[in-house]
Protein backbone atom coordinates (compact mmCIF):
# COMPACT_ATOMS: atom_id res chain seq x y z
CA UNK A 1 0.00 0.00 0.00
CA UNK A 2 3.05 2.30 0.03
CA UNK A 3 2.28 3.51 -3.50
CA UNK A 4 -0.87 5.25 -2.21
CA UNK A 5 1.37 7.83 -0.53
CA UNK A 6 2.55 9.06 -3.92
CA UNK A 7 0.69 11.42 -6.24
CA UNK A 8 0.10 10.57 -9.92
CA UNK A 9 2.64 11.84 -12.40
CA UNK A 10 2.26 15.52 -13.24
CA UNK A 11 0.64 16.70 -9.98
CA UNK A 12 2.11 17.70 -6.63
CA UNK A 13 1.30 18.54 -3.04
CA UNK A 14 1.91 21.96 -1.52
CA UNK A 15 2.34 22.02 2.25
CA UNK A 16 3.75 24.01 5.16
CA UNK A 17 5.71 27.09 4.10
CA UNK A 18 5.47 26.40 0.36
CA UNK A 19 1.68 26.36 0.49
CA UNK A 20 1.66 29.58 2.53
CA UNK A 21 4.02 31.18 0.00
CA UNK A 22 1.81 30.15 -2.92
CA UNK A 23 -1.30 31.50 -1.20
CA UNK A 24 0.46 34.79 -0.46
CA UNK A 25 1.71 35.05 -4.06
CA UNK A 26 -1.81 34.51 -5.46
CA UNK A 27 -3.13 37.12 -3.05
CA UNK A 28 -0.59 39.70 -4.26
CA UNK A 29 -1.40 38.97 -7.90
CA UNK A 30 -5.16 39.21 -7.36
CA UNK A 31 -4.66 42.44 -5.42
CA UNK A 32 -2.75 43.90 -8.38
CA UNK A 33 -5.58 42.89 -10.71
CA UNK A 34 -7.99 44.72 -8.43
CA UNK A 35 -5.91 47.89 -8.61
CA UNK A 36 -6.56 47.96 -12.37
CA UNK A 37 -10.31 47.54 -11.88
CA UNK A 38 -10.67 43.81 -12.61
CA UNK A 39 -13.44 41.90 -10.82
CA UNK A 40 -13.03 38.25 -9.91
CA UNK A 41 -15.18 35.52 -11.45
CA UNK A 42 -15.14 31.76 -10.93
CA UNK A 43 -15.91 29.21 -13.64
CA UNK A 44 -16.49 25.45 -13.12
CA UNK A 45 -13.60 23.03 -12.92
CA UNK A 46 -15.25 20.96 -15.66
CA UNK A 47 -17.29 22.10 -18.63
CA UNK A 48 -18.85 20.65 -21.76
CA UNK A 49 -16.26 19.45 -24.25
CA UNK A 50 -17.71 21.73 -26.92
CA UNK A 51 -16.50 24.82 -25.03
CA UNK A 52 -12.93 23.80 -25.95
CA UNK A 53 -13.50 22.04 -29.28
CA UNK A 54 -11.19 22.39 -32.27
CA UNK A 55 -13.13 25.33 -33.71
CA UNK A 56 -12.32 27.37 -30.60
CA UNK A 57 -8.59 26.95 -31.27
CA UNK A 58 -7.77 25.94 -27.69
CA UNK A 59 -5.89 22.91 -26.30
CA UNK A 60 -5.75 19.83 -28.55
CA UNK A 61 -8.44 17.25 -27.76
CA UNK A 62 -5.88 14.51 -27.08
CA UNK A 63 -4.44 16.62 -24.23
CA UNK A 64 -7.75 17.06 -22.38
CA UNK A 65 -8.96 15.01 -19.43
CA UNK A 66 -12.43 13.77 -20.43
CA UNK A 67 -15.29 12.35 -18.40
CA UNK A 68 -18.95 11.65 -19.03
CA UNK A 69 -22.23 12.78 -17.53
CA UNK A 70 -24.94 10.26 -16.75
CA UNK A 71 -26.75 11.17 -19.98
CA UNK A 72 -23.61 10.54 -22.03
CA UNK A 73 -22.51 14.16 -22.62
CA UNK A 74 -18.72 14.55 -22.79
CA UNK A 75 -17.18 16.82 -20.17
CA UNK A 76 -13.58 17.95 -19.78
CA UNK A 77 -11.55 19.24 -16.89
CA UNK A 78 -10.84 22.88 -17.73
CA UNK A 79 -7.66 22.95 -19.90
CA UNK A 80 -7.74 26.68 -20.68
CA UNK A 81 -9.41 29.61 -18.94
CA UNK A 82 -9.97 31.90 -21.93
CA UNK A 83 -12.85 30.00 -23.61
CA UNK A 84 -14.45 29.46 -20.19
CA UNK A 85 -14.32 33.17 -19.38
CA UNK A 86 -15.62 33.98 -22.89
CA UNK A 87 -18.60 31.69 -22.31
CA UNK A 88 -19.25 33.24 -18.90
CA UNK A 89 -19.00 36.81 -20.20
CA UNK A 90 -21.30 36.09 -23.15
CA UNK A 91 -23.90 34.65 -20.79
CA UNK A 92 -23.91 37.33 -18.09
CA UNK A 93 -22.70 40.46 -19.94
CA UNK A 94 -24.36 39.93 -23.31
CA UNK A 95 -25.83 43.44 -23.57
CA UNK A 96 -22.99 45.32 -21.87
CA UNK A 97 -21.53 47.87 -24.29
CA UNK A 98 -18.76 49.26 -22.07
CA UNK A 99 -15.49 47.38 -21.45
CA UNK A 100 -15.73 44.41 -19.11
CA UNK A 101 -12.77 43.67 -16.82
CA UNK A 102 -12.71 40.17 -15.34
CA UNK A 103 -10.03 38.28 -13.42
CA UNK A 104 -9.76 34.72 -12.16
CA UNK A 105 -7.66 32.26 -10.21
CA UNK A 106 -7.87 28.47 -10.45
CA UNK A 107 -6.38 25.28 -11.82
CA UNK A 108 -6.11 24.01 -15.38
CA UNK A 109 -5.66 20.37 -16.40
CA UNK A 110 -3.63 19.40 -19.48
CA UNK A 111 -2.58 15.82 -20.15
CA UNK A 112 0.72 16.73 -21.76
CA UNK A 113 3.59 14.41 -22.64
CA UNK A 114 5.10 13.00 -19.45
CA UNK A 115 8.69 13.39 -20.65
CA UNK A 116 8.31 17.19 -20.70
CA UNK A 117 8.39 17.28 -16.91
CA UNK A 118 5.53 19.78 -16.74
CA UNK A 119 2.70 19.78 -14.27
CA UNK A 120 -0.57 18.40 -15.62
CA UNK A 121 -2.54 20.29 -12.99
CA UNK A 122 -1.33 23.86 -12.63
CA UNK A 123 -2.56 27.04 -11.01
CA UNK A 124 -3.24 30.04 -13.18
CA UNK A 125 -4.25 33.61 -12.38
CA UNK A 126 -5.27 35.94 -15.17
CA UNK A 127 -7.39 38.72 -16.59
CA UNK A 128 -9.60 39.34 -19.61
CA UNK A 129 -10.49 42.80 -20.95
CA UNK A 130 -13.57 42.45 -23.16
CA UNK A 131 -15.06 45.11 -25.40
CA UNK A 132 -12.00 47.30 -26.07
CA UNK A 133 -10.08 46.91 -29.34
CA UNK A 134 -7.63 49.78 -28.81
CA UNK A 135 -3.86 49.76 -28.60
CA UNK A 136 -4.33 51.36 -25.17
CA UNK A 137 -6.14 48.20 -24.01
CA UNK A 138 -3.22 46.09 -25.25
CA UNK A 139 -0.84 48.37 -23.37
CA UNK A 140 -2.91 48.04 -20.19
CA UNK A 141 -2.47 44.27 -20.39
CA UNK A 142 1.29 44.55 -20.66
CA UNK A 143 1.55 47.17 -17.93
CA UNK A 144 -0.46 44.87 -15.68
CA UNK A 145 1.86 41.96 -16.49
CA UNK A 146 4.87 44.05 -15.47
CA UNK A 147 3.22 45.22 -12.24
CA UNK A 148 2.19 41.67 -11.32
CA UNK A 149 5.72 40.33 -11.78
CA UNK A 150 7.13 43.21 -9.78
CA UNK A 151 4.59 42.55 -7.01
CA UNK A 152 5.86 38.97 -6.89
CA UNK A 153 9.34 40.31 -6.17
CA UNK A 154 10.94 39.85 -9.60
CA UNK A 155 13.38 42.50 -10.76
CA UNK A 156 14.87 40.74 -13.80
CA UNK A 157 12.34 39.65 -16.40
CA UNK A 158 11.42 40.35 -20.00
CA UNK A 159 8.08 40.53 -21.81
CA UNK A 160 8.30 39.52 -25.47
CA UNK A 161 5.57 40.75 -27.81
CA UNK A 162 4.60 39.31 -31.17
CA UNK A 163 1.81 39.97 -33.69
CA UNK A 164 0.10 37.04 -35.39
CA UNK A 165 -1.23 39.45 -38.04
CA UNK A 166 2.24 39.65 -39.57
CA UNK A 167 2.42 35.90 -40.19
CA UNK A 168 -1.23 35.72 -41.27
CA UNK A 169 -0.69 38.55 -43.74
CA UNK A 170 2.15 36.66 -45.39
CA UNK A 171 -0.02 33.53 -45.53
CA UNK A 172 -2.65 35.46 -47.52
CA UNK A 173 -0.31 35.54 -50.52
CA UNK A 174 0.80 31.91 -50.37
CA UNK A 175 -2.23 29.78 -51.14
CA UNK A 176 -0.75 26.87 -49.16
CA UNK A 177 -2.80 24.24 -47.30
CA UNK A 178 -3.73 24.52 -43.64
CA UNK A 179 -1.43 21.60 -42.85
CA UNK A 180 1.53 23.28 -44.57
CA UNK A 181 0.78 26.57 -42.83
CA UNK A 182 0.70 24.80 -39.44
CA UNK A 183 4.02 23.09 -40.15
CA UNK A 184 5.57 26.43 -41.09
CA UNK A 185 4.08 28.05 -37.99
CA UNK A 186 5.62 25.42 -35.72
CA UNK A 187 9.06 25.68 -37.31
CA UNK A 188 9.11 29.48 -37.03
CA UNK A 189 7.88 29.38 -33.42
CA UNK A 190 10.66 26.93 -32.54
CA UNK A 191 13.25 29.18 -34.26
CA UNK A 192 14.16 26.26 -36.50
CA UNK A 193 15.82 28.28 -39.26
CA UNK A 194 17.04 25.30 -41.27
CA UNK A 195 13.67 23.57 -40.98
CA UNK A 196 11.95 26.71 -42.29
CA UNK A 197 14.42 26.93 -45.15
CA UNK A 198 13.90 23.29 -46.16
CA UNK A 199 10.10 23.59 -45.98
CA UNK A 200 10.05 26.77 -48.06
CA UNK A 201 12.20 25.21 -50.76
CA UNK A 202 9.59 22.48 -51.18
CA UNK A 203 6.77 25.06 -51.42
CA UNK A 204 8.28 27.02 -54.33
CA UNK A 205 6.90 30.38 -53.15
CA UNK A 206 7.74 33.82 -54.63
CA UNK A 207 11.15 34.98 -53.41
CA UNK A 208 9.84 38.02 -51.48
CA UNK A 209 7.40 35.91 -49.45
CA UNK A 210 9.89 33.09 -48.97
CA UNK A 211 12.55 35.53 -47.72
CA UNK A 212 10.07 37.10 -45.28
CA UNK A 213 9.15 33.72 -43.79
CA UNK A 214 12.81 32.75 -43.62
CA UNK A 215 13.66 35.94 -41.72
CA UNK A 216 10.86 35.59 -39.17
CA UNK A 217 12.78 33.32 -36.73
CA UNK A 218 15.36 36.12 -36.46
CA UNK A 219 12.89 39.02 -36.15
CA UNK A 220 13.39 39.67 -32.45
CA UNK A 221 15.20 42.20 -30.30
CA UNK A 222 14.90 45.95 -29.81
CA UNK A 223 11.66 47.47 -31.02
CA UNK A 224 12.96 50.04 -33.50
CA UNK A 225 15.26 47.55 -35.22
CA UNK A 226 12.55 44.87 -35.58
CA UNK A 227 9.95 47.36 -36.85
CA UNK A 228 12.27 48.69 -39.56
CA UNK A 229 13.37 45.24 -40.68
CA UNK A 230 9.79 43.88 -40.77
CA UNK A 231 8.58 46.77 -42.94
CA UNK A 232 11.35 46.13 -45.43
CA UNK A 233 10.31 42.50 -45.92
CA UNK A 234 6.80 42.84 -47.35
CA UNK A 235 4.25 45.09 -49.01
CA UNK A 236 1.32 43.06 -47.71
CA UNK A 237 -1.18 45.46 -46.12
CA UNK A 238 -2.25 43.02 -43.35
CA UNK A 239 1.34 42.37 -42.30
CA UNK A 240 2.25 46.07 -42.39
CA UNK A 241 -0.87 46.94 -40.37
CA UNK A 242 0.29 44.47 -37.73
CA UNK A 243 3.64 46.23 -37.48
CA UNK A 244 1.94 49.65 -37.28
CA UNK A 245 -0.21 48.39 -34.41
CA UNK A 246 2.90 47.20 -32.57
CA UNK A 247 4.49 50.62 -33.03
CA UNK A 248 1.40 52.29 -31.53
CA UNK A 249 1.51 49.86 -28.62
CA UNK A 250 5.20 50.47 -27.97
CA UNK A 251 4.70 54.24 -27.85
CA UNK A 252 1.96 53.84 -25.22
CA UNK A 253 4.22 51.55 -23.18
CA UNK A 254 6.75 54.37 -23.18
CA UNK A 255 4.12 56.50 -21.44
CA UNK A 256 3.89 53.82 -18.76
CA UNK A 257 7.69 53.90 -18.46
CA UNK A 258 7.90 50.15 -19.01
CA UNK A 259 9.82 49.90 -22.27
CA UNK A 260 12.88 48.50 -20.48
CA UNK A 261 10.94 45.29 -19.81
CA UNK A 262 9.74 44.96 -23.41
CA UNK A 263 11.22 43.32 -26.49
CA UNK A 264 9.64 42.46 -29.85
CA UNK A 265 9.58 39.00 -31.42
CA UNK A 266 7.68 38.68 -34.70
CA UNK A 267 8.75 35.05 -34.85
CA UNK A 268 6.61 34.29 -31.79
CA UNK A 269 3.54 32.31 -32.85
CA UNK A 270 1.05 30.64 -30.51
CA UNK A 271 -0.43 27.15 -30.58
CA UNK A 272 -3.76 28.72 -29.59
CA UNK A 273 -5.52 29.53 -32.83
CA UNK A 274 -7.98 32.03 -31.36
CA UNK A 275 -5.36 34.80 -31.15
CA UNK A 276 -5.86 37.53 -33.76
CA UNK A 277 -3.48 40.34 -32.82
CA UNK A 278 -0.72 40.81 -30.30
CA UNK A 279 0.57 37.82 -28.39
CA UNK A 280 3.08 37.99 -25.58
CA UNK A 281 5.07 35.91 -23.13
CA UNK A 282 7.08 36.86 -20.05
CA UNK A 283 10.30 35.15 -19.04
CA UNK A 284 12.64 35.28 -16.08
CA UNK A 285 15.70 33.27 -15.18
CA UNK A 286 15.34 30.16 -13.03
CA UNK A 287 12.91 28.42 -15.39
CA UNK A 288 12.95 27.54 -19.06
CA UNK A 289 9.21 28.05 -19.41
CA UNK A 290 7.28 31.29 -19.77
CA UNK A 291 5.67 32.63 -16.59
CA UNK A 292 3.00 34.63 -18.46
CA UNK A 293 1.21 34.06 -21.78
CA UNK A 294 -1.48 36.16 -23.38
CA UNK A 295 -2.80 37.97 -26.42
CA UNK A 296 -5.70 39.49 -28.29
CA UNK A 297 -8.59 37.31 -29.48
CA UNK A 298 -11.20 39.35 -31.32
CA UNK A 299 -13.22 36.50 -32.86
CA UNK A 300 -13.68 34.10 -29.95
CA UNK A 301 -16.49 35.88 -28.11
CA UNK A 302 -18.80 35.79 -31.15
CA UNK A 303 -18.70 31.98 -31.02
CA UNK A 304 -20.56 32.26 -27.71
CA UNK A 305 -23.03 34.87 -28.98
CA UNK A 306 -21.38 38.17 -28.00
CA UNK A 307 -19.57 40.04 -30.76
CA UNK A 308 -16.81 41.79 -28.83
CA UNK A 309 -13.02 42.13 -29.09
CA UNK A 310 -10.96 40.91 -26.15
CA UNK A 311 -7.43 40.67 -24.82
CA UNK A 312 -6.06 38.87 -21.79
CA UNK A 313 -3.29 36.86 -20.18
CA UNK A 314 -2.63 34.11 -17.66
CA UNK A 315 0.16 33.83 -15.08
CA UNK A 316 1.57 30.33 -14.53
CA UNK A 317 1.71 30.54 -10.74
CA UNK A 318 3.59 27.26 -10.20
CA UNK A 319 6.25 28.18 -12.78
CA UNK A 320 6.58 31.65 -11.27
CA UNK A 321 7.03 30.14 -7.81
CA UNK A 322 9.72 27.80 -9.11
CA UNK A 323 11.62 30.74 -10.63
CA UNK A 324 11.29 32.74 -7.42
CA UNK A 325 12.69 29.86 -5.38
CA UNK A 326 15.69 29.52 -7.69
CA UNK A 327 16.25 33.28 -7.55
CA UNK A 328 15.96 33.07 -3.74
CA UNK A 329 13.17 35.65 -3.74
CA UNK A 330 11.27 35.49 -0.47
CA UNK A 331 8.35 37.53 0.67
CA UNK A 332 8.08 37.08 4.42
CA UNK A 333 4.67 36.17 5.75
CA UNK A 334 4.14 38.34 8.87
CA UNK A 335 4.66 36.31 12.03
CA UNK A 336 1.46 37.54 13.63
CA UNK A 337 0.18 34.27 15.08
CA UNK A 338 0.55 33.16 18.71
CA UNK A 339 1.36 29.81 20.27
CA UNK A 340 -0.23 29.13 23.64
CA UNK A 341 1.97 26.52 25.31
CA UNK A 342 0.16 25.15 28.33
CA UNK A 343 0.48 22.41 30.93
CA UNK A 344 -2.53 20.15 31.60
CA UNK A 345 -3.52 22.13 34.70
CA UNK A 346 -3.53 25.36 32.62
CA UNK A 347 -6.14 24.22 30.07
CA UNK A 348 -8.93 26.52 31.30
CA UNK A 349 -6.62 29.56 31.26
CA UNK A 350 -5.33 28.57 27.80
CA UNK A 351 -8.88 28.40 26.42
CA UNK A 352 -9.75 31.83 27.88
CA UNK A 353 -6.61 33.35 26.39
CA UNK A 354 -7.08 31.74 22.97
CA UNK A 355 -10.70 32.90 22.84
CA UNK A 356 -9.66 36.47 23.65
CA UNK A 357 -6.92 36.49 20.99
CA UNK A 358 -9.14 34.98 18.31
CA UNK A 359 -11.68 37.67 19.16
CA UNK A 360 -8.98 40.13 18.05
CA UNK A 361 -8.60 38.09 14.79
CA UNK A 362 -5.21 36.76 15.86
CA UNK A 363 -4.32 33.22 14.81
CA UNK A 364 -3.70 30.93 17.78
CA UNK A 365 -1.97 27.54 17.99
CA UNK A 366 -2.87 25.82 21.29
CA UNK A 367 -0.32 23.14 22.19
CA UNK A 368 -0.13 21.08 25.35
CA UNK A 369 3.47 20.92 26.49
CA UNK A 370 4.92 17.44 26.09
CA UNK A 371 8.65 18.09 26.15
CA UNK A 372 11.06 19.90 28.42
CA UNK A 373 12.80 22.87 26.88
CA UNK A 374 11.59 25.37 24.29
CA UNK A 375 13.75 24.34 21.33
CA UNK A 376 11.25 22.14 19.52
CA UNK A 377 8.43 24.63 20.05
CA UNK A 378 10.54 27.52 18.77
CA UNK A 379 11.36 25.50 15.65
CA UNK A 380 7.64 24.85 15.13
CA UNK A 381 6.90 28.55 15.61
CA UNK A 382 9.49 29.61 13.04
CA UNK A 383 8.15 27.11 10.48
CA UNK A 384 4.56 28.27 10.98
CA UNK A 385 5.01 32.06 11.07
CA UNK A 386 4.26 32.34 14.79
CA UNK A 387 5.34 35.58 16.39
CA UNK A 388 5.16 34.73 20.11
CA UNK A 389 4.99 31.75 22.43
CA UNK A 390 2.83 32.49 25.47
CA UNK A 391 2.31 30.70 28.77
CA UNK A 392 -1.24 31.19 30.16
CA UNK A 393 -1.56 32.25 33.77
CA UNK A 394 -4.84 31.62 35.63
CA UNK A 395 -4.92 34.99 37.40
CA UNK A 396 -2.38 37.19 35.63
CA UNK A 397 -1.47 38.29 32.10
CA UNK A 398 0.16 35.57 30.00
CA UNK A 399 3.92 35.17 30.26
CA UNK A 400 5.89 35.63 27.00
CA UNK A 401 8.31 32.73 26.57
CA UNK A 402 9.67 33.68 23.14
CA UNK A 403 9.35 36.44 20.51
CA UNK A 404 10.16 35.97 16.83
CA UNK A 405 13.28 38.09 16.10
CA UNK A 406 11.98 39.37 12.74
CA UNK A 407 8.26 39.82 13.23
CA UNK A 408 6.36 39.46 16.48
CA UNK A 409 2.98 40.67 15.23
CA UNK A 410 2.59 43.27 17.97
CA UNK A 411 -0.50 44.75 16.37
CA UNK A 412 -2.71 42.49 18.49
CA UNK A 413 -0.78 42.47 21.71
CA UNK A 414 -0.58 39.43 23.95
CA UNK A 415 -4.20 39.52 25.07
Amino acid sequence: MVQLLHTPEGVKDYYNGECADKTALCRRIMSTFSLYGYQEVQTPTFEYFDIFNAERGSVASREMYKLFERDGETLVLRPDFTPAIARCAAKYYLNESLPIRLCYQGNTFINNVSLQGRLKESTQAGVELIGDDSAAADAEMLALVVDCLKSAGLTEFQVEIGQVGFFNGLLEECGISAEAAEELRTLIENKNYFGVEETLQAMNLPKEISDAFLTMPQLFGSAEQVFAQAKSLTRNTTALAAVDRLEQLYEILRLYGMEKYISIDLGMLSNYQYYTGIIFKAYTYGTGDDVVTGGRYNHLMIQFGKDAPAVGFGIAVDTLMSAMQRQKITREVPAAARMILYRPDQLAAAIRLSTALRGQEITVHMIEEQESGLESYIRYAEENHIGQILRPEPENAPRVLWIHPEGNGEEGGAG
